[in-house]
């Protein structure tokens, strides 16, 4: 434990300027060596990632008495809406 004191002790020295400096140093060569964690997405096989439509459709929670809504009912109300068949 001596040597971290010693090492210690020798920062503490230093003016603050290049103190600052270590600690950025420190922490970048840190943040290097950190191994990353790889994206969620890209840990899945292709066959179970979900597209951003699929993943909202998912994250739907219907008011109670109101079916699940599938991808084709939004790709269905959707294409209505745009066509002016909307109940607007």
């Amino acid at each position: 434990m001596g040597t971290i004191d010693d090492i210690l002790a020798t920062i503490r020295r230093l003016p603050v300027s290049e103190r600052l400096r270590l600690i950025d140093r420190a922490t970048r060569e840190v943040a290097e060596d950190t191994p990353k964690q790889p994206a969620v997405a890209a840990a899945m096989p292709p066959s179970q990632r979900l597209s951003v439509d699929e993943l909202l459709a998912a994250r739907l929670t219907p008011p109670a008495g109101v079916p699940p809504v599938t991808l084709q009912d939004m790709e269905r109300a959707v294409a209505e809406g745009t066509s002016g068949r909307g109940g607007l």
